[in-house]
């Protein structure tokens, strides 16, 4: 059976061109966890499954399961966003002010990236999450 499974395993693999092959909504991670066994009947245990709906799989999915494609935000979004979060005043001109004097653009600070369109910027939720730390920081100023 098992020589049937890789057999089988092949095949399906060399018939999937690269873009599906490297595509992550198609992933499938298996996680190696020790377990030390209380006799040795039961240390040989290859698999064990984990409801999908327990405290256990959301540890497990917590600790291994990152996103791939990160949130995304335009400008806009983030700067709507903290007005609707008690910041009125704080604006486009603002926002802008602010990532230009954090260099936040920057790639190895990991707030955002490139956008899907020629010439623009997507900030991820740690560029948020710095804007309204920010904004709590500053709250004389935009409230």
């Amino acid at each position: 059976m098992g020589a049937n499974l890789a057999s089988m395993m092949t095949e399906f693999d060399s018939n999937l061109s690269n873009e599906e092959y490297h595509d992550p909504k198609f992933a499938y991670r298996v996680a190696m966890v020790q377990k030390k066994a209380n006799n040795p009947s039961t240390s040989d245990l290859a698999v064990e499954f984990v409801k999908n709906d327990t405290d256990e799989a959301a540890e497990i999915n917590r600790v291994l399961i990152r996103d791939v494609d990160k949130r995304r935000f335009t400008s806009r979004q983030v700067w709507e966003l903290m007005q609707a979060n008690g910041y009125p005043k704080f604006n486009n001109n603002s926002h802008m002010k602010l990532w230009k004097s954090l260099e936040a653009k920057n790639p190895d600070k990991s707030f955002g990236r490139a956008g899907d369109y020629k010439n623009t910027w997507v900030w991820h939720d740690s560029w948020i999450e710095r804007v309204r730390a920010h904004c709590e920081e500053h709250a004389q100023d935009y409230c």
